[in-house]
């Protein structure tokens, strides 16, 4: 049993080896010094983290106000979005904005 967790082990690892060699080939960072390539990682690396956090943190609430544009039926009137409701401010209407245009 040991000898299959083993080998299942050194074929994981094997692989995860291969595509380390496969990134670093296609993104031509094999021909590049050590301190280069840190550099390189760091940089890929917090691309990358932006991008995840960024998805992570503003992609709901962009695909919120689509559904909400898209099928305004569905939309609810009571809906809150980071703690801050939706509602129509007070005495603003047609007639009193008319001194803003």
């Amino acid at each position: 049993m040991y000898a299959k967790i083993a080998e299942k082990y050194a074929k994981f690892r094997r692989y995860v080896i291969w595509m380390y060699r496969l990134y670093e080939l296609n993104t031509q960072i094999a021909i590049c010094e050590p301190w280069e390539k840190v550099f390189c990682h760091l940089l890929i690396g917090s691309c990358l983290s932006l991008i995840l956090y960024a998805s992570y943190a503003y992609v709901p609430g962009y695909c919120q106000t689509l559904v909400g544009f898209l099928m305004p039926v569905i939309r609810n009137t009571n809906q809150t979005y980071n703690n801050i409701k939706y509602v129509e401010a007070e005495g603003m209407s047609s007639s009193s904005q008319s001194y803003l245009t």
